[in-house]
């Protein structure tokens, strides 16, 4: 690795902020980012001289980081012997100091400090050893650490040292009765005026910026009006740019029919600027130390790499971040674990991208080395073959930074940071964002596993919904199932359909308690258990008995993993439309045909399944008309947080209406997509949609001929809230109106 020329210039700059021995190590991490995913820890010589203490932490992951205990100087680790003088290089599994967690290989340098005031270890994960330029150069950082430190005030040590300073003070006597003012060259050369002598008032304040001018004058009459002893703070503006003037003034006694001042003022501009700069600085620091604790907790609070890297995005937000990829290193691919904020025209371009390509994002992952892009022309100078792309990226500014993971056999990973304008990256940028990645890399093992869960999860659930659906003449059938969003676990939901031994169709759906890869495996044993029930019984009621007694037995013999289910079967007759609805804890089914709008079959619901053993069910008869339509759906459809359950219904009464003519497939997708448009679904959504058409207009494969809304009585409403739901009787006809379980009155 090529030690930049100005390596030890960015080194040195970044410790002269340094106002504590606690800030070095984050200066180095810093400026000193070009090595990789390098380490610091300072340990100072304690009072008593014969212990060591970490006194400067950054950039380590928490399994190389010091105990945070004192260490006996006289121990035989490196970091003891380089307190007494002695520079130690080490790789593979040698260690500068106890780590009794870190088992894999490092580089390693730990480096005396000056008058023995302690030492400087420098830890650098990975089986790459430190060369020898790289050595020189870390004994030269470590030679500036010692510097600063002789600078910086002790325990018992003022912040600010007694010390002298010339300044030059101007003389002045301001008449405010005659609006003149008589001054020293000193007061003369600071407000540009000719020289020393009388000169009018309006000239001295020509040289005040004119913005200050209506303050000044304010000023000036209360002076007039209450005499006394006054400080007063002003700009000038001279030939090299804006001066802070202080000036003392009190009226004479000397003069008894006019307001006469006499005074002097002294120029502070230095001081005011050091005052500025520390409060700014002061500012700074506050402000990265309450985005690190935000990030920390977003890190904590995430469950997959999607929600890891969106909260990362929101937090990184104010520092002008706005967009984020996440990437690990795959066989020597790039591997794109997830993105926040990027267009898909770069995430493609990454895509592209082989590990072993020159890009800031396969650099930081191959090299273990952060970098800092600060504008498209960086990017050109520092990787000439993106010349042809540049004009093409949305962003400015890119930081690639690789990530330290804790466990050894992990992928290497890196995060690409983009920011909307150019970025001038300081040292503090360089350490507050090396920071941010070490933060990352704490929470991302633990997200990459549930990812894995989740998508273990979902295969399993889907693998276990039936592969194909029956065709029948005159009967329609389409069914849906969608996950949760990342950032849930996948659920319980299912459905089926099927043809029993006497020909009849059985539908059904259903959803387990809970979201993991046991809900899931529940719900194909339910599922398995209901078809095998069937061909004792097809009765829904019996059916939902025997199985609700198969899983309350389940809960009895295993408590801890008790779960309930909700559950609708109905038996369908194909030729005739009849059919029999028996439901435990389960939204009901909705009913639709043109021009009537929806309406909830009315069914004796009982309690869900796994609770009470001799928890009863029962039938309830309806009939399906012609060119009509049955839906089936979880909750996961209807129920979302933040949203009233009573427009929630009336939306999905909508959808239904709006997809009458469709084909079923393409009705089913609408429906949902309507449902769920701008939701973020924290829930599983299955759906089952049947529709019964007239024989003698369906074709040989049971899709009937499209009429759609020609059906539709003219002057029918076309909206949801112009609808009403009547109730189906046993019969089949309307009788009234009548809300369903948990619909609005």
């Amino acid at each position: 690795m090529t030690i930049p020329s100005d390596a030890l210039d960015r080194v040195r700059a970044a410790l002269r902020q340094v106002c504590s021995p606690w800030e070095t190590s984050a200066a180095l991490a810093g400026s000193c980012a070009w090595l990789g995913v390098v380490g610091w820890a300072l340990m100072l010589a304690q009072d008593d001289g014969a212990h060591l203490f970490p006194c400067g932490i950054s950039g380590l992951p928490s399994v190389w980081e010091p105990p945070l205990r004192p260490l006996a100087r006289s121990g035989s680790w490196p970091i003891c012997l380089a307190a007494l003088g002695h520079v130690w290089t080490g790789h593979g599994l040698e260690r500068p100091y106890p780590l009794p967690e870190a088992d894999a290989p490092a580089a390693a340098a730990a480096l005396p400090l000056r008058k023995s005031i302690g030492a400087l270890v420098a830890l650098r994960p990975g089986p790459t050893p430190f060369t020898h330029a790289e050595q020189t150069f870390l004994s030269a950082v470590a030679d500036e650490v010692a510097a600063v430190l002789a600078d910086l005030p002790g325990p018992g040590q003022p912040d600010v040292l007694p010390q002298l300073r010339e300044v030059e003070r101007g003389a002045f006597t301001l008449d405010l009765t005659g609006q003149d003012i008589t001054c020293d060259r000193v007061f003369a050369t600071i407000h540009g005026l000719p020289g020393p002598g009388r000169h009018p008032l309006s000239a001295a304040l020509a040289a005040l910026p004119q913005a200050d001018l209506p303050q000044a004058e304010r000023l000036l009459q209360q002076l007039q009006q209450e005499p006394g002893t006054y400080e007063v703070i002003y700009r000038v503006v001279g030939f090299d740019g804006l001066h802070v003037m202080q000036a003392r003034c009190s009226r004479s006694t000397e003069v008894l029919d006019r307001v006469v001042l006499t005074g002097h003022v002294t120029d502070i501009t230095r001081d005011a600027d050091h005052a500025a700069w520390r409060e700014e600085r002061m500012h700074r620091q506050i402000r990265s130390a309450e985005q690190m604790r935000a990030l920390a907790s977003a890190c904590a609070s995430a469950g997959s790499t999607n929600e890891l890297a969106a909260a990362t995005c929101d937090v990184l937000a104010v520092f002008g971040a706005d967009a984020i990829v996440l990437a690990e290193a795959a066989d020597q691919h790039l591997h794109l674990l997830t993105s926040h904020g990027q267009q898909p025209h770069h995430l493609e371009m990454l895509r592209a991208v082989e590990l072993s390509a020159s890009a800031p994002l396969t650099d930081a992952l191959r090299e273990h080395r952060a970098v800092f892009i600060a504008s498209h022309d960086e990017l050109v100078s520092a990787y000439p073959h993106y010349g042809d792309v540049s004009p093409r990226l949305d962003r400015q500014a890119w930081a690639a930074l690789p990530i330290p993971l804790s466990a050894p056999d992990a992928r290497p990973a890196a995060c690409l940071l983009s920011f909307t304008r150019p970025h001038a990256f300081a040292p503090e940028d360089h350490a507050l964002l090396i920071a941010a990645a070490g933060l990352l890399g704490r929470a991302l093992d633990r997200c990459r596993a549930w990812d894995t869960e989740h998508a273990r999860a979902v295969e399993l659930q889907k693998g276990l919904l039936p592969t194909a659906l029956p065709h029948l003449t005159g009967i329609e059938l389409a069914a849906s199932y969608l996950p949760a969003a990342a950032g849930a676990h996948a659920g319980g939901d299912w459905y089926d359909a099927y043809t029993t031994s006497s020909g009849r169709l059985l539908l059904g759906i259903g959803d387990i308690e809970g979201h993991d890869t046991q809900a899931a495996s529940l719900m194909g044993r339910l599922r398995t258990a209901i078809r095998a029930y069937a061909a004792l019984t097809e009765d829904p009621a019996e059916l939902l008995h025997h199985t609700n007694r198969l899983l309350t037995e389940d809960n009895d013999n295993d408590p801890e993993r008790a779960r309930t289910a909700t559950c609708c079967l109905i038996l369908l007759d194909p030729a005739t439309g009849d059919l029999r609805c028996a439901s435990a804890g389960h939204p009901s089914p909705l009913l639709h045909s043109p021009g009537s709008g929806s309406r909830e079959l009315i069914t004796s619901v009982g309690l869900p399944l796994g609770i009470f053993a001799e928890g009863t069910y029962r039938s309830t008869p309806h009939r399906l008309p012609e060119n009509t339509q049955l839906l089936l759906h979880t909750d996961g459809l209807t129920d979302r947080p933040g949203t009233d359950p009573a427009e929630a219904h009336d939306l999905l009464d909508e959808a239904l209406e709006q997809a009458a003519s469709l084909p079923a497939e393409a009705a089913l997708r609408h429906v949902t997509s309507h449902c769920l448009a701008g939701a973020r679904p924290v829930d599983d959504c299955g759906a089952l949609l049947v529709r019964r058409h007239d024989n003698s207009r369906a074709d040989g494969h049971g899709s009937p001929s499209r009429s759609g809304a020609a059906d539709r009585p003219r002057g029918a409403a076309s909206t949801a809230s112009q609808r009403r739901r009547p109730a189906i009787d046993r019969a089949g006809e309307t009788s009234g109106i009548r809300p369903g379980p948990n619909r609005p009155r």
